[in-house]
């Protein structure tokens, strides 16, 4: 084999294994009407999520983050966005994004409510998620995995919680 055969193959391996990770996790189709208002979130059938972090992540493509709710960072310690605070929340970070894939994998996803969107620079849609009718923040608050962090609107009602504690 030349190199230019192997660079071809390192190549097709490296693009099928980042495809892999890169996946949606999978969910059911929920059973319902499959003609669903597009500007009604809670009436979307939900055929994928991916999850960012522990908190946010994409619906069908719509960028969302879980209401009134904090999950520990994973970037990396001192990144000038979405970095964790110290090594112990980046930690915590990975284990509650396992958390959440795993607790939505496989099962009927429905948003419950919606709250508008946040200020980001591309904003989110906030709202609550249920898994097979299972309210997704609260059992991540009860794992230990989130913390509930009390909006009004875009406005926070109290200190962002600490990770590293």
């Amino acid at each position: 084999m030349t190199i230019s055969n192997w660079n071809y193959a390192g190549a097709a391996l490296l693009l099928t294994f980042l495809s892999a990770c890169a996946d949606p996790v999978p969910s059911i189709e929920p059973v319902g009407d499959t003609n669903a208002d597009p500007s009604d979130p809670t009436s979307w059938q939900i055929t994928a999520i991916y999850w960012s972090d522990a908190d946010s992540g994409r619906i069908n493509g719509e960028r969302f983050r879980l209401s009134d709710i904090d999950a520990p960072e994973t970037g990396g310690v001192g990144a000038a966005i979405g970095g964790a605070k110290c090594e112990k929340e980046r930690e915590r970070g990975f284990d509650a994004k396992e958390f959440v894939v795993e607790f939505t994998r496989i099962k009927e996803l429905r948003i419950t409510h919606t709250y508008g969107y946040d200020k980001m620079p591309e904003p989110r849609l906030l709202i609550d998620l249920s898994a097979d009718g299972e309210d997704v923040a609260q059992s991540g608050i009860e794992a230990g995995f989130l913390r509930p962090w009390p909006h009004d609107g875009t406005k926070a009602l109290a200190p962002k919680p600490d990770w590293c504690e």
